[in-house]
């Protein structure tokens, strides 16, 4: 997989380094998952690449543990570099990935990536996972390359501001843990009621569990579908909150005597919990789905004595008040932290690009400064040697009188001596 994903890139027209992180001494799967299990780590061999802060891109792989693999982790702990970059993570499992991803391992696989990255100041951009076993969602079938080739051009293309990036993340995430709860209950909520069933003891009839398990699964197909292709994340609260009121509406109905008052002390619970994802239109979609669904329960209810409309009502829009005016101010508060955070970014971004700027400029001064000295140091020689050149003839020519001086001292005797001899 990671070699289908270099020549992805390199197909892009980029340069990929690769490193194949290896631990000291292999182990065989059940001495890993002891290690895991009671050591949580293990020690690997020096790395090729220890800091990324030159790369634009990194791309972490790893086997499916239900963690990061301990070699990896190690790995990742280990580099340096890796805040504000952006970072990809695949891998490979056994089943259908949305299998893996939702009801199985991946999701946790997934979590222990994200805290270490996250830790590092890594931005993740994307993940991708395929299968080993499975040909057709395997890294050679048409799945596993429009996979890749996507994942391959998130890493590459610019990035989004960093508020929205965080609400990115954020909207994949919430909706990624809606689709794991909303898996668990159905799948706990089906043993339950084959159990109960089996040992005659059922809670609901068949067609009365058939009818809230059609409402979970009109709530958990839809985000499923909007989790796998990336678009309309933020109706997965919708949708949850929307399930999450009608499907107590229901259970109500169906348990009916034996709930009594506590009705609307779950609808409150149930505001609470949408409200949790900071987003008041779907606190407000619940709530107007559980007013609806109370007024259902008065004409549908068999024991209409246990309910109370003018105080079950007023709690009813008193509890969404509370929760949606909290749920409001959180939201602001968030939005707020964000664009601050977004703010310091962007002026980190632009101090980075002046210093670049700067430190650019100071190197092409450095070198116009280099030659400015080589050209001054060339015409300074030239002097010199002009200087010398004068020299040599300068000395030479006092050399040369001081001989004729010698010369004609030597003369002037000789020519004395011969005056003296004539008038002897």
């Amino acid at each position: 997989m990671a070699e289908v994903l270099e020549e992805n890139f390199k197909k892009q027209g980029h340069s990929v380094d690769v490193e194949k992180v290896r631990p000291v001494k292999e182990r065989s799967f059940w001495t890993w998952h002891l290690i895991r299990i009671f050591k949580g780590e293990c020690d690997i061999q020096s790395p090729k690449i220890k800091d990324v802060s030159e790369y634009d891109a990194i791309c972490i792989g790893s086997p499916n543990w239900t963690r990061l693999s301990l070699p990896v982790a190690k790995y990742l702990k280990e580099i340096e570099g890796l805040k504000y970059k952006k970072v990809g993570f695949f891998s490979t499992t056994f089943l259908w990935p949305p299998i893996e991803w939702y009801i199985f391992s991946a999701y946790f696989l997934d979590l222990t990536f994200s805290a270490i990255a996250g830790e590092k100041g890594g931005r993740i951009i994307d993940d991708v996972l395929l299968s080993s076993a499975l040909k057709k969602w395997s890294v050679d079938s048409d799945y596993g390359r429009k996979k890749i080739k996507d994942f391959c051009e998130k890493l590459t293309t610019p990035t989004l501001s960093l508020k929205d990036y965080i609400l990115e993340q954020k909207e994949i995430s919430e909706t990624r843990l809606l689709i794991i709860l909303f898996s668990t209950f159905l799948f706990f909520a089906t043993i339950f009621q084959i159990v109960s069933s089996a040992f005659g003891r059922q809670v609901f009839s068949w067609g009365e569990y058939l009818v809230l398990l059609s409402i979970g699964f009109f709530a958990y197909f839809p985000m499923l579908v909007l989790r796998e292709r990336r678009v309309g994340l933020f109706l997965g609260k919708y949708l949850a909150g929307g399930a999450l009121s009608s499907g107590w509406t229901l259970t109500a109905l169906f348990l009916a005597p034996s709930l009594g008052r506590p009705i609307i002390l779950v609808y409150a619970l149930l505001f609470m919990l949408v409200g949790f994802f900071r987003e008041i239109k779907a606190v407000l979609l619940a709530g107007l789905i559980a007013i609806l669904g109370y007024v259902f329960l008065f004409f549908s209810y068999p024991h209409k004595e246990i309910l109370v409309p003018t105080l079950d009502l007023s709690l009813l829009f008193a509890s969404l008040v509370v929760v949606s005016f909290i749920t409001k101010n959180l939201q602001n508060h968030y939005l707020s932290l964000l664009d601050t955070q977004d703010e310091i970014e962007k002026a980190r971004a632009s101090l980075e690009g002046e210093v670049e700027s700067r430190t650019k400029e100071l190197r092409n001064l450095a070198g116009s400064l280099d030659e400015q000295v080589r050209e001054r140091t060339k015409e300074l020689q030239g002097k010199v040697e002009e200087l010398e050149k004068f020299h040599r003839l300068a000395v030479g020519r006092e050399l040369k009188m001081v001989g004729l001086k010698e010369e004609i001292v030597r003369l002037g005797k000789e020519l004395e001596n011969l005056k003296v001899g004539k008038n002897k």
